[in-house]
């Protein structure tokens, strides 16, 4: 696999530069597989450019696949260990209510929290940190602080930018500096992503501190989820990410 790996990324040029679109109309699993693992090792930005319906659908189970063989063979593993060390216990309430939110109403708040911006400066630097701290904070007070914070410089930074003359280079300086750093900013989200569901486990015996283990799942699918938001939009990431709790969704009622 390996081999043909090489063989697939070698063989073309645009390969390297992931995440760009294949304009190729059919569906390969494998070359599939090698561009997500080349991805992940320097997340990029690319380029979006559309693909057939089918080939984007064939994308998306791909994904769902890969992230059902980590849920088995990882997480599920992971958080069994953790059932005997720590005590894990989930917070979930598997009623309708909290299923239908769980389900269809979490993955597109989600994404436009920790998803929407992968494409954007101006998002990425303003908007998300804004929107991490409604989520994640319980402090009114602290949402107020932090939103006041970044409001204030992206004013300053709207008024610099207005005022920087047209050959200035430093109207592009920050796309430059964003793109050059684009690895930190996709792991900053992906992380965030992850730790924002620490709230749903606690440990029955104070070893809270081995709950960074649970969220494994929620970890590798934040990875599948920013890398197909990247190849294909948002609205496929928040398929994606519907396809992905009703699994996880699934595997917790079976398991518990």
């Amino acid at each position: 696999m390996a081999q043909q790996c090489g063989k697939e990324m070698s063989g073309d040029s645009r390969g390297t530069a992931l995440p760009t679109m294949s304009t190729t109309p059919s569906f390969d699993w494998r070359q599939e597989w090698c561009e997500l693992k080349e991805f992940l090792k320097k997340p990029r930005r690319g380029r979006g450019v559309s693909v057939p319906l089918s080939h984007g659908w064939r994308r998306i189970l791909f994904l769902l696949a890969v992230d059902l063989c980590f849920v088995l063979l990882v997480a599920t593993p992971i958080n069994a260990i953790l059932e005997h060390w720590a005590g894990l216990e989930d917070k979930l309430d598997f009623n309708v209510r909290n299923m239908f939110l769980a389900v269809l109403v979490a993955p597109m708040i989600e994404e436009l929290i920790f998803r929407a911006g992968l494409r954007r400066v101006g998002y990425s630097l303003f908007v998300g940190p804004v929107l991490l701290s409604l989520y994640c904070a319980q402090s009114f007070t602290l949402i107020a602080i932090v939103a006041g914070v970044i409001l204030l410089a992206a004013v300053v930074d709207k008024i610099l930018m207005r005022r920087a003359p047209v050959g200035n280079g430093r109207r592009f300086a920050r796309g430059r500096a964003f793109i050059r750093h684009y690895p930190y900013v996709f792991w900053f989200y992906t992380v965030c992503f992850g730790l924002a569901h620490l709230a749903n486990f606690y440990s029955t015996n104070d070893r809270d501190y081995l709950l960074l283990f649970a969220i494994s799942a929620q970890l590798g699918g934040g990875c599948l989820l920013g890398y197909l938001r990247l190849r294909q939009g948002l609205a496929s990431s928040v398929i994606l990410h519907c396809l992905h709790n009703s699994l996880f969704v699934t595997l917790l009622i079976m398991f518990n």
